[in-house]
C-alpha cells in the first residue's frame, strides 16, 4: 500500500551542475519504477521543515519503514556554513517532513558518516567534520524521545578516525567496515571492528569471504546478512571504483 511502499527511497544528492538536492523519489522494486515524491526546491517558506539540499547525510528506516530518518550531511558553504546535524523524518504516506527538536548535546555537524538502527535507537559513527576533521566517535539517538547521548567505550581500543565507512548492526554488536583518510590518501585495511552494545566495548572480529574482499574499499553500502555483512560497490585503495558483491562471513 501507499504507506508502506516496497522500495528505496531516494533522497538529495549533488546533480551533474554541481547544485546540492532536495527532492525525494521511490524506486519501486516490485515495479522497476521511479516515483518522484517531492520535486527539489530552493529554501524558502519552508525551511523550518524542508532539509535544506545536500549530501553526505545517512538514513535509516523507522515505524515499520513508515518513515525515513536523516541525519547531518553538507551543503554550499553559504548555508548554514555548509555542514548540519539535524535530525529529520520523512513519512512515505504523507510525502511529509517533521524536523525532531533534540534534546542532549548533540553530535557535531559532519557529512560522510555511518548510521544504522537498532530496536528504536539511531546509531552513528565516525565522518568528516566542518574543521576538516576525521572523527571516530559513537552517538545513540533515541528515536522515540529525539535525545542524543555520546557512546562512551568501557574498553578496547576504537576504530581510527575516518569518512566513508559502514555501520551494520549484527545482533547487539555494531560492526564498523572500510571508510578512508583523504588527506593522507588512505583506504583503510580489511579489519572488521565491533562495538558490543552489552559489553559498552570495542572489540575486533575474525572474517572470511571471498578472493575480493582483498580490496579495501570506502563509500560502499552494506547491510547485514545471513549473520554477516553484505557490501556492494565502493571505491578501492587506489580510488577505482568497485561493483563487486561481497559477503563477509563474521565471527567472534
Amino acid at each position: 500500500d501507499s504507506a508502506h511502499p516496497v522500495g528505496l527511497l531516494l533522497f538529495g544528492r549533488i546533480d551533474g551542475r554541481g547544485s546540492f538536492l532536495n527532492d525525494v523519489w521511490l524506486f519501486d522494486t516490485r515495479t522497476a519504477a521511479w516515483t518522484m515524491l517531492l520535486p527539489h526546491t530552493a529554501q524558502a517558506a519552508d525551511a523550518s521543515v524542508r532539509p535544506d539540499g545536500r549530501f553526505g547525510h545517512s538514513a535509516i528506516t523507522h515505524n515499520s519503514s513508515s518513515e525515513v530518518v536523516i541525519f547531518g550531511g553538507v551543503t554550499d558553504e553559504a548555508v548554514d556554513g555548509g555542514f548540519f546535524n539535524d535530525v529529520l523524518s520523512f513519512s512515505v504516506g504523507t510525502r511529509q517532513w517533521t524536523r525532531h527538536k533534540c534534546s542532549g548535546a548533540s553530535p557535531s555537524p559532519r557529512y560522510g558518516h555511518a548510521a544504522c538502527r537498532v530496536a528504536e535507537s539511531m546509531y552513528v559513527f565516525g565522518g568528516d567534520d566542518s574543521k576538516d576533521d576525521l572523527l571516530n566517535d559513537l552517538w545513540e539517538y533515541a528515536l522515540d524521545a529525539c535525545m542524543w547521548s555520546e557512546v562512551v567505550s568501557a574498553g578496547g581500543s576504537a576504530p581510527s578516525p575516518r569518512g566513508g565507512p559502514s555501520l551494520v548492526p549484527l545482533g547487539n554488536r555494531l560492526v564498523v567496515f572500510g571508510g578512508n583518510n583523504p588527506a593522507q590518501r588512505q583506504v583503510f585495511d580489511l579489519a572488521l571492528r565491533c562495538f558490543d552494545l552489552h559489553r559498552r566495548r570495542w572489540i575486533d572480529l575474525a572474517v572470511g569471504g571471498g578472493d575480493e574482499i582483498t580490496r579495501s574499499r570506502t563509500h560502499h553500502a552494506a547491510i547485514p546478512c545471513g549473520g554477516g555483512v553484505l557490501i556492494f560497490g565502493g571505491c578501492g585503495s587506489d580510488y577505482e571504483h568497485l561493483n563487486e558483491t561481497v559477503l563477509l562471513r563474521v565471527w567472534p
